[in-house]
Order: structure tokens, then C-alpha cells, then sequence
């Protein structure tokens, strides 16, 4: 058996969390660390075989030495206890990144970054697997480092360690591209991959997995976050059993107002939705973003900053009462009227023609920033800004102008 981890990103600054919540951000400051602590944990808990870490131990921002040492000290406990451990290193970690004074623990194998190695793992004397690896020397590799693997040892379990963007992931850069097809010719039993930070199993026989990170590190990365725990018997039968090690947990929750007369009503539940989430996050502190949604009564009273800013620090008080705390990091509106606004926008008075502008331009939200761009390039082609600014994504011009069509309506609607 082993553990395949990743994307540690130990000392992450992290994101979303700024000076106003100093306790909030000293609380997520410890918990990579806490979370790689338990990883060392579980792996003398189950007693496995070895470790694999796929890269991005540390944060590229941060190359703090307490970091480095603390993945050094993690390391040397389990070789102290005779587990063995390989690591990679990615683009927030790459070689020329970490201390050149950092020695290794006995049982700790860290690939190089120049060509792939592959190492035997014995078990009482019998050679069971071969785990080949390699590291980034620099940050940006765009490379297929995958296509430098080749399984050598076909009476052996082979397992491949590899920091990349598998398939493509729109959400993470793309190092080390390569593709599951081509993995799945490779030869190998296991791709242990990093870099995605949420746990995906993209293929079986052969097994391509992410293990996603072992603590989320914004509110992007909702739910629970940790590892694969890996067993393989005869045949090369292999089980995954995923093991949460995050110590603090984000998540998203939306409250739909259509039913909701009141503001007390509002109140009601936004604390029964505090409550249920410090009761379904398994004991972790929860750090909660909170969308308000639908049609309803209470859309002129939100769309008033003042009551905004009041029920923020009223769901604050609520969630410091719960155990776990609860932290609102976050309350967005994006509530309608009652009034229908399409139909509204059949009118032909300057509301009516407002809303018909903005129903224009949704209906084809690819082409925005080409529509758009004219009317900011002012800003977005400044000569000096333009070194600061990176144009807007269609996603969020589209919600610039829905809310442009609310603040019209706010303004020219007399019954609101």
C-alpha cells in the first residue's frame, strides 16, 4: 500500500483573506501545515509502504524556509519509522527554488529534474514495484514530461510521479501537458499526478488520479480535500480510499428569497444554514461564501449596501456561536424583483429599452469582450494600467451587465 499526495502549498498566503481577518488568516496559515502533519500521521497509522508527493510542496510566493524544513522533518519521521517516501517537485516548487542547503532524509528519494529515474521498492527483501519520477528545474515547464516515462520492469507494479496538466484543465496553467491516451499507452500501473487541486480518478487499468491538495485554499476549492490511500494485491488489483486531511474547510451556500416576506424571516435562515453547515463538515471549521438568489419581496431592502453590510456581521456573530466556528467570508446578491423582467422589458420607455439593450448583448456573451472592449479600452489599452490590467473574461462582463440592468431598474422603476 501507499499514499499519493499532493499540492501541499505549505505557508500558502491564502487567497480571499485579507488583513481584515487576522484570526481567520492565522487559523488557515497553520492548517497546510496541520494538514501535512496528519498526512505523516496517516501514513504511520496505516502503515503503508511508501509515499508519493506530485509536486508543489511549497508556494513559489512565499519560498519560506519554514516550510522547506518542515517538509524535511515530515519526511525524516517516516523514514525514521522505515516508510520510504518519493517526491517530485512542480511549478511552485521547482529546483532552483528550494534551499541548496536542505539534506534529505535517509528513506526520502527526490527526483531529479534533468531526465526521469526510476527507483525498486522491496518489501521484506522482494522487489514489488518501480516508481519512476521527475521534477521541474525552472517554473514554467511546457514540455510533455510524460512522454519521457518508459515502464522498464513489466514484473513489477509501476508507478509514474508526475506534476502536469493531464487533458487539459482549464483551471490550472498548462505545465507539462500530456493526455490521458497517451498515459494509457505508457506501460505504467499508476499515474500519480499533481497540480489539479481536486481529486479525480481520469482513468482505470491503468490508474491516471489526481489526488487534488491536501487543504483547500480558497473558496474555489470547496469540500473536503486530502489523499488517496492506494492497496494493491494480486494481480494488480487496486482499491483507492480517499482520506480527508484538511483542517479548515470552505464551502458555498446559496438561500433562495422567493419565500422570504421579512428580514427576520432572511435571519432565520441564514442561521439555520450556519447551523447545518458546522454539522456536516466533519468538525472542521467552516469559512462559508453566501449567495443570496431568487425573486422575492426583499429585493429593494438588499440592493441597500447599509442592510447588506449589517446582515454580513449578523452571520458573522451567528457563525462565531456555532461549533466549529463558521466564518461568512462573503454575502452576494444576486436576487431579482418581483417584477418579471423580461416582460418588463417589452416596454417601451427608457427602462424597457435599457433592459432590451442588456437582453442584446447576453444573448451572446462570447462575443462581449469584442463588443465591450471599445468602450474600456480606455482603461484596459492605458499605457500604464494596461502592465496591471488583464482584460475581463466573458463571465464576468455578463454579470457587469445584469447588474447594470438592475441598477437601471433600481433607479427608473418607481414602485420599487
Amino acid at each position: 500500500s501507499f499514499m499519493h499526495a499532493a499540492d501541499l502549498h505549505l505557508g500558502s498566503p491564502f487567497k480571499g483573506v485579507g488583513s481584515k481577518l487576522p484570526a481567520v488568516a492565522e487559523t488557515l496559515g497553520a492548517a497546510t501545515y496541520d494538514a501535512f502533519s496528519g498526512l505523516i500521521d496517516l501514513c504511520l497509522e496505516k502503515k503503508v509502504d511508501f509515499l508519493l508527493v506530485a509536486g508543489d510542496i511549497f508556494d513559489l510566493t512565499d519560498r519560506s524556509l519554514r516550510a522547506q524544513l518542515a517538509f524535511r522533518d515530515g519526511l525524516a519521521r517516516l523514514s525514521d519509522a522505515g516508510i520510504r517516501s518519493f517526491t517530485v517537485f512542480g511549478n511552485h516548487d521547482p529546483w532552483e527554488a528550494w534551499s541548496g542547503r536542505i539534506s534529505w532524509p535517509e528513506k526520502a528519494h527526490v527526483f531529479s529534474a534533468d531526465h526521469v529515474e526510476t527507483v525498486p521498492v522491496s518489501i521484506r527483501g522482494t522487489p514489488v514495484a518501480a516508481v519512476s519520477g521527475i521534477g521541474y528545474r525552472t517554473q514554467h515547464q511546457t514540455q510533455d514530461l510524460a512522454a519521457r516515462f518508459h515502464a522498464k520492469q513489466p514484473d513489477l507494479y509501476q508507478i509514474a510521479l508526475l506534476h502536469g496538466n493531464c487533458g487539459g484543465h482549464p483551471d490550472h496553467g498548462a505545465y507539462a501537458p500530456c493526455s490521458p491516451e497517451s498515459l494509457r499507452n505508457s506501460g505504467f500501473d499508476y499515474w500519480a499526478l499533481g497540480h489539479v487541486h481536486e481529486k479525480k480518478v481520469l482513468a482505470t487499468r491503468p490508474h491516471i488520479v489526481y489526488s487534488g491538495c491536501t487543504q483547500g485554499l480558497s473558496i474555489r476549492e470547496p469540500g473536503a480535500r486530502g489523499c488517496w490511500l492506494v492497496s494493491v494485491a494480486a494481480g494488480r488489483q487496486t482499491e483507492l480510499s480517499f482520506q480527508p486531511l484538511d483542517r479548515v474547510r470552505w464551502r458555498q451556500e446559496e438561500i433562495d428569497i422567493s419565500g422570504l416576506d421579512t428580514l427576520d424571516a432572511l435571519d432565520q435562515a441564514l442561521s439555520e444554514t450556519l447551523s447545518r453547515c458546522a454539522e456536516t463538515e466533519s468538525g472542521r471549521p467552516v469559512i462559508l461564501r453566501i449567495r443570496l438568489t431568487g425573486r422575492g419581496q426583499l429585493y429593494g431592502s438588499l440592493r441597500q449596501p447599509a442592510v447588506v453590510e449589517d446582515l454580513i456581521e449578523r452571520s458573522r456573530e451567528l457563525g462565531a456561536l456555532q461549533t466549529p466556528s463558521v466564518w461568512v467570508q462573503d454575502l452576494f446578491i444576486h436576487c431579482r424583483p418581483e417584477v418579471d423582467l423580461d416582460q418588463r422589458s417589452r416596454t417601451d420607455d427608457l427602462l424597457g429599452q435599457a433592459l432590451q439593450h442588456a437582453r442584446a448583448l447576453g444573448k451572446t456573451p462570447g462575443a462581449l469582450p469584442e463588443r465591450l472592449m471599445p468602450v474600456l479600452s480606455d482603461l484596459y489599452q492605458h499605457t500604464r494600467l494596461s502592465r496591471y490590467l488583464d482584460p475581463p473574461p466573458a463571465s464576468e462582463l455578463q454579470s457587469v451587465i445584469e447588474d447594470a440592468a438592475l441598477i437601471c431598474f433600481d433607479h427608473l422603476e418607481s414602485d420599487l
